[in-house]
């Protein structure tokens, strides 16, 4: 066999393999645009409610902790339920890892208690104290600029309370953290 048989034979399965290797590469870059054109960005966030278990179980007037969910449920006296986040927007803002606690005997200062109540939600950070009513209203400190985060609640057919955890209605500073002005939007998740 000639040498020139021989490199007409190997340049063609060198085109052949470079053809192959350019349609899989062209094959694989139009999957991912189908990909992205098609992906929904909130698919990975939860969107499963959180039954909270039977509404009848939660006393009126009163504030109850689920900490596997990071939400503070408020019952009001009239019935109502309030489904708030433990953290408040500032350490949210500021990244930090410091949690919201009920603290029967806290004072609200000079902002009305909610019928049947006392104390408040307090955040105790870096030697500074916030407050928040009940019903998430800022009562004072540096950290209380702006209501907590609240979760939609909901009343099942059987009875149970049903905590909407796939959004909330926060509140963030436009510019620097815990400084006006804020911003009122959604929010997702409650890690």
């Amino acid at each position: 066999m000639s040498v020139a048989a021989e490199s007409g034979r190997g340049g063609w399965v060198r085109g052949c393999l470079l053809r192959g290797l350019i349609a899989l590469v062209v094959l694989t870059a139009i999957g991912i645009a189908i990909g992205f054109a098609f992906h929904d960005p909130d698919a990975n966030l939860p969107t499963d409610d959180v039954n909270a278990g039977p509404a009848e179980n939660y006393e009126r007037a009163d504030v109850s902790y689920i900490p596997s969910e990071h939400v503070y449920v408020t019952r009001l006296e009239d019935g109502t339920f309030i489904a708030l986040y433990d953290m408040s927007p500032k350490q949210q803002e500021l990244d930090s890892d410091c949690r919201i606690f009920y603290d029967d005997f806290a004072l609200l200062g000079t902002l009305e208690q909610l019928p049947g109540f006392e104390g408040g939600l307090v955040e105790e950070c870096d030697g500074a104290r916030s407050v928040w009513r009940a019903d998430g209203t800022p009562a004072f400190g540096s950290g209380s600029y702006a209501n907590l985060d609240r979760f939609q609640t909901h009343t099942n057919d059987a009875g149970e309370l049903i905590i909407d955890t796939s959004s909330r209605t926060c509140t963030r500073s436009r510019g620097v953290p815990g400084v006006p002005p804020f911003t009122e939007t959604t929010c997702r998740g409650n890690d």
